[in-house]
């Protein structure tokens, strides 16, 4: 019996069927009050967070990013690719990009592209993403690659707790 539970739980929690999942309302708003993005680099035609954005057709890996990138890749097998180009930006480009990732602290793409590499927000509790009924079935982090200011990621850590917080309520 312990070892179906076992097997439920990893199910639930990492193999979601969805892949795309929305960024909540809240959570983009507060992000972009603090670091007024310039492009979307994971997105499509309906979900498009910035006026600036790619898409699958349009590809963050064939194109020259902005200067302030937000990501929120699908979160399928090919995420660590997604997290790979961020790292690439910055280091190579100085294109900062701030994501919103599923905290995987046990993957490949976390140790090669995130940890050492950026600063990380581990967001308290389970995201309710806009057009889902139920919370997430996984814990959610924000990665900054390139933004070096603390005073405003502390801030900008208060104001998500805040807003996060509030969506609890």
């Amino acid at each position: 019996m312990a070892k179906r539970k076992e097997q439920f739980y990893v199910d639930l929690a990492f193999r979601s069927e969805l892949h795309n999942w929305r960024t909540p309302d809240w959570l983009f708003k507060s992000l972009d009050s603090f670091f007024s993005f310039d492009t979307d680099v994971c997105a499509n035609d309906s979900n498009f967070l910035c006026e600036n954005y790619f898409t699958i057709e349009r590809s963050c890996f064939d194109n020259p990013w902005g200067k302030m990138n937000y990501m929120n890749p699908p979160y399928g097998r090919q995420i660590g690719l997604f997290c790979a180009e961020a790292y690439k930006q910055w280091k190579d480009h100085q294109r900062m990009t701030v994501a919103l990732l599923p905290s995987r602290t046990d993957t490949k793409w976390f140790h090669n592209s995130i940890y050492n590499k950026s600063h990380i927000y581990f967001i308290r509790g389970r995201l309710k993403f806009n057009d889902q009924p139920n919370s997430a079935p996984f814990p959610s982090m924000i990665v900054f690659w390139g933004v070096e200011d603390h005073r405003s990621l502390n801030a900008m850590y208060e104001a998500l707790q805040k807003g996060r917080d509030e969506q609890g309520k």
